[in-house]
Parts: structure tokens; C-alpha cells; sequence
């Protein structure tokens, strides 16, 4: 497992945690910030590689600087740990901090059964969002799957809100890759034959999924799609166009705080009928992980916090911070 990570601890704790907990090998974490809190943390628990992303990182990857985008980082990243010779694995999985490979039984049994003629695995992803109000934990919630098989659904199902969503999706729907070590370049969903070419033979995860908390909490959903709208041009590159959308309508709110808030809500929590409908087409899945028992048997000396309003205490601030500065860069363009 690999991961290039800008999380608050408890949320990287628990995504090192739930992996070896259900037979990872290595959970490598590539920390974006080199001074993260985080780091200290995840390398007292057993089976965590950490690497600190510092000038001296980025050096040995041929880089003067950090790359701006974080998809190129992720991917040098990945790639890096895919052509390690002293720790092999059987399967390279790379994932975001708030993805957390799911199987009814055991993953092993979908990766025994990969033919020799494919080079990685496909594993699909579902969702988290909500049925009523956001409490709790953050890892509560239910999961829907993508319905772009089924024409004209997301509108039965969302209304117009079915425009701002991409196959029924607030986030992606395409899914992670699990590589073959050493065979090809293992990019964001997709295993290919080098860099910028073609794929490599793929064999799809018949029961595994990547469960998609796409923001572990309205506010910190916020946050994420702040920090893509000060990327500016670069957003372009790394979000589809419903997404940025939605970064614009939060951007020319008064209160882009608020307006995240607001906007979340009507994404991602459902209302009785289009719980009902999902269900009853099967593309609603209630589906129960435990991640405090993850941490309890892998890491017992660290009890992080996983409600919800501990995990927006966390940053409050920075949300805070950040919605503020693009409220002034509107004033002093206004004036301007």
C-alpha cells in the first residue's frame, strides 16, 4: 500500500492501521508537509514506511522543487516504492488517505485468482455519504456505487442536482489500481506501460472496492475544495467539470464556508426517497468498517479521536483562514 498523504493524524493513522490490520504487508506514507505532525506518529506503528517529501526527496527524484501538481507527486511517489528490490510484494495498491480498501471476506481471495496474463488489478470504488444529519463518527455513513450503466437514473434519482454530480458521484468513480511491482508505470487509477503510454492488461477485483470518503466531514470537504480553487489553472488538470462547478458556486458565495457547508449537504446526504431509490436499484450499500478496532490491534498506544467534531476541531482554522483570504481577493477585485 502507498500513499502520498496531507491529512490530519487521525485520519492517516487510521488508513495505516485499517491496511495492516486486513493483511497489508507495508503501508508506505509519503508526507507531503515534511514537518507533519503526522509523520512522528506513523512511525511508531509496525509495518509503516514513512517518508518525509523534503528538498532532499525531491532531489533524489530529479526535482529542484516539489512538482506543483499533486497527481505528478503521487504518481513519483508510487512509483518510486513500486521499484524497491528490498521489500517485494505481491501487489502494489495506491490510494488517497481517505480510501480504505473493503472486502466481504478477505482481499487475498480476489488477488489468488488474478490471471498471469494481467499486470494489475482494477478495484472499484463506492462512496460514503449521508442519511440525515452529519454525526457521529467519521467514518459513519452509508456507501452508493456509480449508476453511468443506467441511463438517466442519476436525474430520477437527484433531480437537478444530477448536474453537479459525475455518474451519481460527488467525487471520481474510476476506481484504484493495484500493480504488479516492478511492471509498468502505476499512475492515479490505471497501471501502464511507461509514463504517458497506453495501459498495461487489467483484471477487474470481482468483490474488492475502495470505500471514497470524500471528505471525512462537511467542513473538511470544504477545505479540500478550497485548497483545489487556490491552485488556480492547475485545478483544470486534476478535478472534472462538475467538481469545478461546484468550486465556483462555493467561490461566489458570501461566506465560502457556509456555502461548502451547504453545498455538501446537497451532494452527499441523501434524502429518504433517494436512499430508497439507490437501494432498490442495489447501488446502495450499508457497509460497516471498524477502524478504532484497527488501530486498537495494530497500534494500541495511539487512541486518535474519530468523531466528527474532533476531526473538524482539527482544522477549524485552516478552513477558516482560507475562506477568508478568497473573500478579500473578491473585494480588492471588485475595487480593483
Amino acid at each position: 500500500m502507498v500513499a502520498t498523504v496531507r491529512e490530519p493524524p487521525s485520519l492517516v493513522i487510521g488508513f495505516a492501521c485499517h491496511h495492516l490490520a486486513i493483511g497489508a504487508r507495508r503501508v508506505h506514507l509519503f508526507f507531503d508537509v515534511p514537518h507533519d505532525p503526522a509523520a512522528a506518529l506513523c512511525e511508531t506503528i509496525p509495518g509503516v514506511v514513512v517518508t518525509r517529501c523534503d528538498g532532499a526527496h525531491w532531489t533524489r527524484l530529479g526535482h529542484r522543487n516539489p512538482p506543483p501538481l499533486q497527481t505528478t507527486r503521487q504518481t513519483l511517489n508510487a512509483n518510486l516504492v513500486m521499484a524497491y528490490g528490498d521489500d517485494p510484494a505481491d501487489f502494489l495498491l495506491h490510494a488517497d488517505a481517505d480510501e480504505y480498501l473493503w472486502h466481504p471476506e478477505d482481499f487475498a481471495l480476489d488477488l489468488a485468482a488474478v490471471p498471469d496474463s494481467a499486470d494489475w488489478v482494477h478495484v472499484a470504488n463506492y462512496e460514503r455519504c449521508w442519511e440525515g444529519p452529519v454525526t457521529g463518527g467519521m467514518f459513519d455513513g452509508v456507501f452508493r456505487e456509480p449508476i453511468h450503466d443506467l441511463p438517466g437514473f442519476d436525474v430520477r434519482v437527484y433531480g437537478k442536482r444530477a448536474n453537479a454530480l459525475s455518474a451519481g458521484m460527488g467525487g471520481h468513480s474510476a476506481g484504484k489500481a493495484a500493480a504488479r511491482p516492478g511492471v509498468g508505470f502505476l499512475a492515479i487509477h490505471r497501471v501502464k506501460v511507461a509514463q504517458g503510454e497506453g495501459d498495461l492488461p487489467m483484471w477487474e477485483a470481482p468483490r474488492a472496492r475502495m470505500l471514497h470518503f470524500d471528505g471525512m466531514t462537511p467542513r473538511h470537504w470544504g477545505l479540500k475544495n478550497l485548497r483545489y480553487a487556490v491552485q488556480g489553472v492547475a485545478m483544470t488538470k486534476l478535478l472534472n467539470r462538475q467538481r469545478m462547478a461546484t468550486i465556483g458556486a462555493i467561490l461566489q458565495a458570501g461566506d465560502p464556508e457556509k456555502a461548502a457547508v451547504r453545498v455538501h449537504e446537497a451532494l452527499f446526504c441523501l434524502k429518504p426517497d433517494e436512499a430508497r431509490l439507490l437501494e432498490e436499484a442495489g447501488r446502495l450499500h450499508r457497509i460497516a468498517i471498524d477502524i478504532p478496532g484497527a488501530v486498537a490491534k495494530v497500534a494500541p498506544h495511539l487512541t486518535p479521536d474519530f468523531s466528527v467534531s474532533g476531526f473538524d476541531r482539527v482544522h477549524a482554522a485552516e478552513l477558516s483562514v482560507r475562506s477568508q483570504d478568497i473573500v478579500r481577493q473578491k473585494r480588492r477585485a471588485t475595487k480593483g
